[in-house]
Parts: structure tokens; C-alpha cells; sequence
């Protein structure tokens, strides 16, 4: 049965490491038939779909056949063997099905139950292996319940109606995907009886080649076939092709994961780097808030979302937002342009954007990707706020961020420093011991300090006087000017 979620993010928390292996092709060529030297050779990519229908068989199919558009393909083959799955996932799935311009053939290896058999019937040609079966899509809950009646009827008017778009020249597709979907609907042809009140339809390799009507046409299967090969022959007779076939890593089935927590991620990594930002110099913090960005990317690459420009955009703004921080602080131009460089560069990996089609910014293509970063930047300022008032304040953050100061062992506890800082006076003067771009150590009255500027930066050993205090350290400025 078709599974109805009632929600369709399931938020994970668990640990992860990058991934950015992506789909491994090889190439399988076929014999070529001497008849015909000179065609010219059909390119094939195969695209296993196995197992319960999910967003790991989502993000197969759509980076295949994103792959295939990007190479030229001229034919897609799905190679489908599931009892089915998730209903929001298969027409995610329809909808990747209509962005490829190619022709799109299913093979049913084994079995296309349920979200199977509305995604075999999203194609142009089904062909069936000899011990294959199609059928029963009716809509259920996820717990296996009925969908309640107004419900259901909105759900399979809208269903049968997808399913009449992609309607080719076979004239019973659409009746026999509706007698697969609805217990009702009594399906004749003529006076042959194929489905009676009060059942599901499924049908076996044998039933689906039956031919009916006048002129007769088969009910369902263009074809019964033993292989790929003799799926394209039986299709394209003897013209030359090459099969591309995908070989599924691990990196396909962890992205799936990553994915699901996108807005973790995204709010951990800021998270992090806004403590990188609060902290002196730049070190572990900075570099779990870079990694976790990364992870985004690899997530979305292999989801078949992002592609390499947005990582480059994201090095590009990371760039100018460390040029701002330890080179030129002060010129807010540069910083500001960092900043809207990464944020767009994620949105960027998170939305889907097909290859080779004319690009149009709509809502409905970022509308996931803003929710996501939304979300992100909510669980940040969450963290913001539990770290402001508990971590700053823990042996935790002695041992990360101020366990000592340069040149300088530090056995002092936190409270001890905060209570040495506050004792600096306003107007106190000293000398740099660091650069200050725009944290670094100061030393007054032989203490030494954290200590930052603003708006600009300050060379070693250069005098500098106390202005103001914060979390981490002292604020000053230049005097020499």
C-alpha cells in the first residue's frame, strides 16, 4: 500500500562525517548489430529503484537522471523492484520523472506494488520480467489505517488525475491505474471483466501483455523480457546502444541522513562559528563550524541538490569574511559581502535546479531551502543563549578558548579571570603582546589580557588603553594615532 504521512520531516540527531563520494558509473557496452554500422548509438542510463520507496531512492533517481540531462542521455531505464512506500516521496519522485526530456522506460524486475506502480506508470513504456507483478495503490496512513473518507477522495481524485498526464498511447493505462488505487471502480473492457467492486487490482507479467479492444492493444506491458538488453532490443530493434548503469555506494544511503538534518547542522555550524568569532585567534570552533557547512554541501551534492558552484561561492565568502576579520576589520563592505556569499551559497545547494533547463527564480524552488536555514538560525540562537548563560562560565570553556593566554600559562580558573578583568579600569593603558585582528593579548600592569578592537586592527606592541569590557576580555584602542 501507498503510505501517507501525516509529516513529512523526521528530525535525527546523530553523529556524522563528511561524505563526498558521488554515484559511480560504468560502462557496459553492448554488441552492436552489424546490420546497422552507421546508426547512431543510443545512449541508456539504468537507475535501480530498490527496496521501500524513500528519500534514498528519491535522491537516486533524481542525481541519475539530473546525470543523464547533463550527459546527453537519450533513454532512462527504471529498473524497479518495491512493495512501495511514501506518497510525498513518489510524487517528488513523478516530478524528477518530468524534468527529464528523454524517453523514460520502466522495468519491472520483480515487483512494483503500490508507490511503485505510480512511478512504472509516470514512464512512457512498462516491460515486465517474466515473473513480475504491478499493482494495489491504494492510499493508506502510516500506521497502516485508512485514510479517513473526504481525505481519501481528495488524495485519489488528485492521484488519478497526475496519473492522466502521463497517459502515453496505451488507452487503458489510466483505467488500470485507478482500478489499482480505488476498491469501486468496476473495470470492463467490453464484456471481459478485469477488476470487480470491492477489490485492488494487481497484475502479473502475463495479465499486463493481454491485448483488448479493437484494433487490440496490450492492457499494460509493452513487453515481457528477460534482461536490459532484450528490453532495448524489443524496443529499439537493432540499433547500437551503450548501457550506463549505476553502482550504488554507502555515501547514497548516509546522505539521506545528512539530509534529513540539514537545519541541525546548519545550526550547529553557526553556532560554532559564531564562537570562533567570540574567542581570540582562530581554532577549533572555526574549523567545526567550516566542517559542518562541508557536510551540508557533500548531503546536498549527493542528494542530487547542489552541485560544485555553490561550494566555490561558499570558499569565496568565507574568504572575504576572514579578509574582513584579521586584514582589513572595519570595512563592512567586505564582511557583509562574505556573509551573503555563504548564506546564498546554501540556499543555493539546498534548492533543486535542474541542469541544461532555462533557470526562473520561483517560491516554490527556495521556499524548503529558507524554511531549512530559518530553522538553522533558530537552533543557533538557541545555542547562543544556553552557551551565554552556562558555558562561558564552565571549566568547558577554560579548557577550549582561554586555557592560556600567549606566552603565558594560565591556572587561573574562569571566575578568577573574569574577576581580574573587571578590576581593569576604564582608561587603563598597556601594550599589545599579539596583533590584534581583531582578538588578540594585550598586557597591562604585567597581566595579560584577551583583548580585541574595533573597527580596525592593531600591530604588536603597539600602547593601547582600556575602553570597555565583554564576556571574553577587554576592549581598546589604538593611542598612537
Amino acid at each position: 500500500m501507498l503510505i501517507f504521512k501525516k509529516s513529512f520531516y523526521t528530525v535525527l540527531f546523530l553523529a556524522l562525517c563528511p561524505c563526498f563520494s558521488p554515484i559511480i558509473a560504468t560502462d557496459l557496452p553492448s554488441k552492436e548489430e552489424a546490420t546497422q554500422p552507421a546508426s547512431k548509438e543510443l545512449l541508456v542510463y539504468v537507475i535501480p529503484l530498490e527496496g521501500e520507496i524513500s528519500t534514498a531512492q528519491m535522491y537516486i533517481l533524481r542525481r541519475g537522471l539530473k546525470q543523464a540531462v547533463q550527459n546527453k542521455i537519450d533513454v532512462a531505464i527504471l529498473k524497479i523492484n518495491t512493495p512501495g512506500g511514501d506518497l510525498e516521496t513518489t510524487l517528488e519522485m513523478i516530478e524528477a520523472l518530468e524534468n527529464f526530456k528523454g524517453e523514460t522506460l520502466t522495468y519491472v524486475d520483480t515487483e512494483a506494488m503500490s508507490a511503485g506502480a505510480y512511478i512504472a506508470a509516470s514512464t512512457d513504456d512498462i516491460f515486465f520480467n517474466p515473473r513480475g507483478i504491478l499493482g494495489a495503490a491504494a492510499v493508506i496512513q502510516q500506521g497502516g489505517t485508512e485514510v479517513p473518507g473526504t481525505l481519501k477522495q481528495k488524495i485519489d481524485s488528485y492521484m488519478r488525475a497526475k496519473m492522466r498526464t502521463h497517459v502515453s498511447e496505451n488507452r487503458y493505462r489510466s483505467d488500470v491505474i485507478r482500478a489499482m488505487m480505488d476498491t469501486d471502480f468496476v473495470f470492463k473492457i467490453g464484456d471481459k471483466l478485469i477488476k470487480d467492486k470491492g477489490e485492488l487490482l494487481t497484475l502479473t507479467a502475463q495479465e499486463a501483455i493481454e491485448k483488448y479492444g479493437d484494433p487490440p492493444q496490450p492492457l499494460l506491458a509493452a513487453g515481457i523480457v528477460d534482461n536490459i538488453d532484450e528490453l532495448l532490443k524489443a524496443k529499439y530493434g537493432n540499433q547500437p546502444y551503450l548501457i550506463k548503469n549505476f553502482e550504488l555506494t554507502w555515501s547514497e544511503y548516509l546522505a539521506r541522513w545528512m539530509n534529513k538534518i540539514t537545519p541541525i547542522l546548519l545550526g550547529l555550524g553557526m553556532l560554532a562559528i559564531f564562537i570562533e568569532l567570540k574567542s581570540p585567534g582562530f581554532g577549533f570552533f572555526g574549523i567545526v563550524g567550516i566542517v559542518l557547512f562541508l557536510i551540508v554541501f557533500a548531503s546536498s551534492y549527493i542528494a542530487g541538490l547542489g552541485g560544485h558552484e555553490e561550494v566555490i561561492i561558499f570558499i569565496l565568502g568565507l574568504l572575504l569574511l576572514g579578509l574582513e576579520i584579521f586584514v582589513i576589520p572595519g570595512v563592512f563592505v567586505v564582511g557583509a559581502l562574505g556573509i551573503l556569499m555563504i548564506l546564498s551559497s546554501i540556499i543555493w545547494a539546498l534548492a533543486d535546479v535542474w541542469p541544461g533547463s532555462e533557470f526562473h527564480i520561483t517560491p516554490e524552488i527556495f521556499v524548503e531551502p529558507f524554511i531549512e536555514l530559518a530553522l538553522g538560525l533558530i537552533i543557533a540562537c538557541i545555542g547562543i543563549a544556553i552557551i551565554g548563560r552556562y558555558f562561558f562560565h564552565s571549566r568547558i570553556s577554560d579548557l577550549l578558548i582561554l586555557k592560556t593566554f600567549v606566552g603565558q600559562k594560565n591556572d587561573r580558573s574562569q571566575g578568577d579571570q573574569e574577576n581580574e578583568i573587571k578590576e581593569v579600569q576604564m582608561g587603563a593603558r598597556g601594550l599589545t603582546v599579539t596583533d590584534l585582528h581583531p582578538g588578540g593579548i594585550v598586557e597591562i600592569n604585567s597581566k595579560r589580557y584577551p583583548a580585541r578592537v574595533n573597527l580596525e586592527a592593531i600591530d604588536k606592541n603597539t600602547e593601547i588603553e582600556v575602553v570597555g569590557r565583554e564576556d571574553f576580555g577587554l576592549i581598546v584602542k589604538n593611542i598612537r594615532k
